[in-house]
């Protein structure tokens, strides 16, 4: 008699399932994008942004526990099934491997999908095209690098020049520039920001159009009560700033 919990005798392993909380992301977003007019409204309200196939959206840790565990089943399951050359193989190094972790969690979104869908379209997609394109990336992207150890970050020296604050300025200086010349050609140098003020790009102008409004009722309130201009106000004309 086979033993029910030993999977050897099985010809292909089942593909592993998300945790419970994990699924209950899915059946939300399933919800919020197929649902009833209602349902629809009634997941927008819950403001749910965390999303399994993205692992840095997910932002608590009890949905992290489950990623990390679903992931690695899933690697252990897609060497099992897929990799039978060596080039094939996920490396088990893959959590150093940022890139490799959004791909995986891609992958696995992909087919946890096609393993619930009602018929076979998904599933095929799946093996022709997101494993090849995975497997294709993998290779351009660990190349030889991890095959008997893991090794570390190749373009590190050059990701840390990126970051460097001396190789910000210079890129931020050429953004500033190509912003400016916009301004002056479009003639809109005016950008709003998120804190309600408004930058001028060509003169470095800040105002805030609130905020004059403001001055301007207090400054006609202290001119019907017959009260002197207050020091440096603008003439009421002025008050909001050149278009």
């Amino acid at each position: 008699m086979v033993d029910p919990y030993d999977t050897s005798a099985l010809a292909v392993l089942p593909f592993p399932v998300p945790g419970p909380n994990l699924r209950h992301l899915y059946r939300h977003h399933s919800i919020a994008q197929n649902g009833t007019e209602a349902e629809q409204e009634k997941a927008r309200q819950r403001g749910i942004n965390d999303r399994p196939w993205d692992p840095a959206t997910l932002s608590a840790p009890v949905y992290r526990v489950e990623m990390w565990r679903w992931l690695e089943d899933v690697v252990c399951w897609f060497n099992h099934e897929y990799g039978w050359d060596t080039s094939q193989v996920i490396p088990d190094c893959w959590p150093e491997h940022p890139h490799l972790i959004h791909e995986i969690a891609a992958l696995a979104d992909d087919r946890y999908r096609a393993a619930v869908a009602h018929n076979g379209g998904p599933l095929e997609n799946w093996h022709r095209v997101t494993v090849p394109w995975f497997l294709d990336r993998m290779r351009r992207s660990i190349k030889s690098h991890c095959e008997e150890r893991h090794q570390a970050w190749p373009a590190r020296a050059r990701y840390a020049r990126q970051v460097a604050q001396q190789s910000f300025d210079q890129r931020w200086l050429k953004a500033n520039e190509d912003v400016q010349a916009v301004g002056v050609l479009s003639g809109k140098p005016w950008l709003e920001m998120e804190n309600g003020d408004e930058l001028n790009v060509v003169t470095g102008e800040i105002r805030n159009r609130a905020e004059d409004q403001r001055l301007t009722q207090e400054e006609e309130e202290r001119q019907r009560s017959g009260q002197d201009p207050l020091p440096g106000a603008l003439p009421a004309e002025d008050k909001n700033g050149p278009e």
